[in-house]
């Protein structure tokens, strides 16, 4: 396997925790309640959608493409590899973000420190931009560690209220998962 592979295994952190905060989200949801509601198993099924499918699609393309397990499907086995790596491995921008609105959401029921959401968000933030950007052109790298920061310091000194942040990175997730899929669309077209 080549050494970006290794890279792009690495990456599925980003989606297994988003899926666990989703499970955490379906969790709390059923918390102090006779019935379970409706939303916690559309919470559940991202959880799961995140953490068990994603991968294993992941992991399943990567070892179709690598050992050539499917001669006559190569061409859709790569298109898939394609998306794959753009919409997941490149898409964790809005992974993160998606991950920093639940974990907002959760904790302002819970009246958890700050902190409980700021530092998986920058953590996560810095991981994928090092992580993929490592060899990127144009200080790329750099340009997605200041957003996640400039992101955080815009909301920390403003001392939104809960609901503001969860709004906010709502809108980030969606604003990047069109962006990437319009990306994906162009150099698809082009390339």
């Amino acid at each position: 396997m080549t050494p970006y592979r290794y890279q792009e295994l690495l990456y599925l952190v980003v989606p297994v925790l988003l899926g666990l905060e989703f499970f955490l989200c379906a969790k709390e949801e059923k918390k102090g309640r006779e019935e379970t509601p409706l939303g916690s198993y559309v919470l559940d099924f991202f959880g799961f959608l995140f953490t068990a499918l994603v991968p294993a699609i992941f992991i399943f393309t990567i070892w179709a493409v690598e050992t050539k397990a499917f001669p006559l499907q190569d061409l859709t086995l790569a298109r898939l590899d394609r998306y794959g790596v753009l919409f997941l491995f490149l898409g964790s921008w809005w992974q993160v973000h998606m991950l920093g609105a639940l974990r907002a959401r959760r904790l302002a029921a819970a009246e958890s420190g700050k902190w409980h959401l700021w530092a998986p968000y920058l953590g996560l933030g810095i991981f994928i931009s090092l992580l993929i950007l490592w060899v990127s052109p144009f200080h790329m790298k750099w340009a997605s560690l200041a957003w996640f920061l400039l992101v955080f310091g815009a909301l920390r000194l403003s001392k939104a209220k809960p609901k503001t942040i969860v709004r906010v990175l709502w809108v980030l997730t969606a604003f990047f998962f069109v962006a990437e899929n319009i990306a994906f669309i162009f150099m698809e077209t082009v390339v």
